[in-house]
């Protein structure tokens, strides 16, 4: 089913921790983010294995890039989804397809920012260094990655670097 960029976060979000995407097993994730991102006029998507690279081309003199990883761990009797009152249970909830759910909405409905957006979702942040996205985008388009700022979109242990 295609994700809906129209929907509030806690949707989203339980969209997109309803789509199994254990490390090595992003392909169904990353084709629903590149097809949710690729209709939109106002960026620029580019695909590298099961990365996805959106930016926006305004002109602006400064860029801000946001990351946030697809992949989550091994289910452990937390998949699918369910929503208890206001709280979503569910695998990578909070680490990290929340974030990614708010990095798709800004994407969708920030067609205007005042700086360049580029947004990062990329695999293989969960298990060892060799299978990261983002490292690998590191090592192959560095100049995707170029910016005045960056944030990393991961909720682990709050540091800010």
């Amino acid at each position: 089913m295609p994700l809906d960029l129209n929907t509030d976060v806690v949707t989203l979000t339980a969209a997109l921790v309803d789509i199994a995407s254990e490390s090595l097993d992003e392909q169904q994730i990353a084709d629903d983010v590149e097809a949710a991102l690729t209709g939109l006029s106002h960026l620029t998507v580019e695909r590298m294995g099961h990365t996805i690279v959106a930016r926006t081309d305004l002109g602006h003199s400064e860029r801000v890039v946001i990351a946030g990883h697809i992949d989550t761990v091994p289910a452990n009797g937390n998949f699918p989804s369910r929503l208890e009152g206001d709280i979503l249970h569910g695998l990578g909830s909070c680490d990290m397809k929340g974030g990614v759910a708010v990095a798709l909405l800004l994407a969708a409905h920030v067609a205007e920012p005042s700086r360049d957006i580029t947004y990062v979702f990329y695999d293989g942040e969960e298990i060892a260094a060799e299978f990261n996205g983002l490292g690998k985008l590191a090592r192959t388009r560095p100049e995707l990655l170029a910016g005045d700022l960056a944030i990393l979109m991961e909720p682990t242990d709050a540091g800010i670097e």
